[in-house]
């Protein structure tokens, strides 16, 4: 029986002089504690198709979550071709990919009440180590398939699995709210959530003691957990879509040193159970590892078809989208190479200044710019190489491009946060507005 992708792609080849269709099914379970109590267990599932045409050199798209009528769906992406952008690239014919481990059976089949069970274990824990703790504490688990296929022959298909644990600690004094989040993500089975409980627990008790910080510049070591913030510059000024368009810091800049030449900054989909890793992207470009900067030095841009295309490049695999839009830039998981220093030598060499872990209003800087002006949501005073309390209503502030030249040294070890594997920075100076 003829599949209803093939039907969509039958039907549109006969009206379109290409057509690509990305059909997508899944299912997704999480498990929500909040205000120390379950919440909720809730199951979703979802299904749907988007069909790409070009059309007398006319890009149409259009998408459905009802399937039932794919004729439909074809009238509407021959439609919009109308209205289009002009085709700068023809659909791959590809049929080669690496082979990337993106699905593993143990989160299909761990079971839900397990969830339930550690996150109960867990706000035992927590409230053991203080009753007036608020704890929430999420689980998240899905499965799902995508295949793409279009005119030129690409059939590919391919399974994938996530599962998410986390935890968030809140804390309320009389003056003071503090709220510790841990947790981490992939497509492989983690259920070790004890281990996030501890940091969380620890962090809270380096935080009791509150500090006052004069308004300066200061010495600061940012963990990898508080470095997506910085990061976020340099990943969005890579876009090739930005950089089309003019509008990135980056533009006309390859081969430019600019930043310090100890830090190298890859994006790479061939990571195995890694976060945002795909054996090929939304468009079936092949997955590739992408060096973005190496010793400082801006290597590449990221591309999809149709912006490589109008940018006489190559697509590097980055074509990121759901079923229910159009492929863009995007990154995959992001890499930054470790140095030699370890977060405790950092700690240990500052003689004054702050160790920041956490921050808000990331999206209130202006990111393209390379500017920042956040506040530290958990930070700490270093002492004499220790860390003696926690700075509150504090905000820091300066330029990526600036204090990516001013670094003393890189963390020894990076850490997972999302798609991210970052190692922790120890900045030489970093405008801190203080609290006394």
């Amino acid at each position: 029986m003829t599949r209803v992708e093939e039907q969509i792609l039958e039907l549109a080849q006969k009206q379109a002089s290409g057509a690509e269709v990305i059909y997508e099914e899944g299912e997704s379970r999480s498990v929500s504690f909040e205000n120390n109590k379950l919440k909720y267990v809730t199951t979703k599932s979802f299904c749907g198709a988007g069909l790409r045409i070009i059309k007398e050199g006319r890009i149409g798209f259009s998408s459905t979550t009802d399937l039932r009528k794919p004729e439909k769906l074809v009238a509407n992406a021959i439609e919009s071709a109308k209205f289009g952008q002009s085709a700068a690239f023809q659909f791959p014919a590809n049929n080669n990919f690496p082979k990337i481990a993106t699905f593993d059976q143990k989160v299909v089949d761990y079971p839900i009440q397990q969830c339930v069970d550690i996150g109960k274990a867990a706000i035992e824990k927590a409230l053991s180590a203080n009753p007036g703790y608020d704890c929430s504490v999420g689980f998240g688990k899905g499965q799902g398939k995508r295949r793409l296929m279009n005119s030129a022959g690409l059939d590919v298909s391919f399974s994938s699995t996530s599962f998410g644990i986390g935890i968030e600690i809140l804390l309320i004094k009389e003056n003071s709210f503090l709220s510790i989040g841990e947790g981490e993500g992939s497509k492989s089975l983690v259920t070790d959530l004890d281990k996030h409980v501890n940091k969380a627990l620890e962090s809270l008790k380096l935080a009791e003691r509150e500090l006052k910080i004069k308004t300066g510049n200061y010495p600061v070591v940012v963990t990898a957990k508080a470095m997506g913030n910085l990061l976020s510059t340099f990943e969005i000024g890579c876009s090739g879509k930005l950089v089309q368009k003019g509008a990135s810091p980056l533009t006309n800049r390859l081969d430019e040193k600019i930043i310090d030449e100890r830090v190298s900054i890859y994006d790479d989909a061939t990571i195995d159970m890694g976060d945002s890793s795909y054996p090929c992207d939304g468009e079936g470009t092949p997955s590739q590892r992408t060096p973005l900067f190496e010793r400082g030095v801006l290597k590449n841009y990221i591309f999809d078809l149709q912006t490589a295309g109008i940018m006489k490049a190559k697509s590097t695999g980055n074509g990121n989208r759901g079923f229910s839009s159009q492929p863009s830039p995007g990154n995959s998981n992001i890499l930054v190479e470790t140095g030699a220093m370890s977060l405790e030598a950092m700690i240990k060499d500052v003689k004054y200044g702050v160790l920041l872990d956490q921050v808000l209003g990331g999206g209130q800087s202006n990111v393209l710019a390379g500017e920042f002006s956040v506040n530290i949501d958990l930070g700490y005073l270093i002492e004499n190489g220790k860390v003696v309390g926690r700075v509150k209503d504090c905000m820091c502030a300066g330029n990526v491009f600036e204090i990516f030249n001013n670094i003393i040294a890189i963390g020894d070890r990076a850490e997972w946060h999302g798609s991210t594997k970052v190692p922790p920075f120890y900045f030489k100076a970093i405008n801190i507005a203080g609290n006394a």
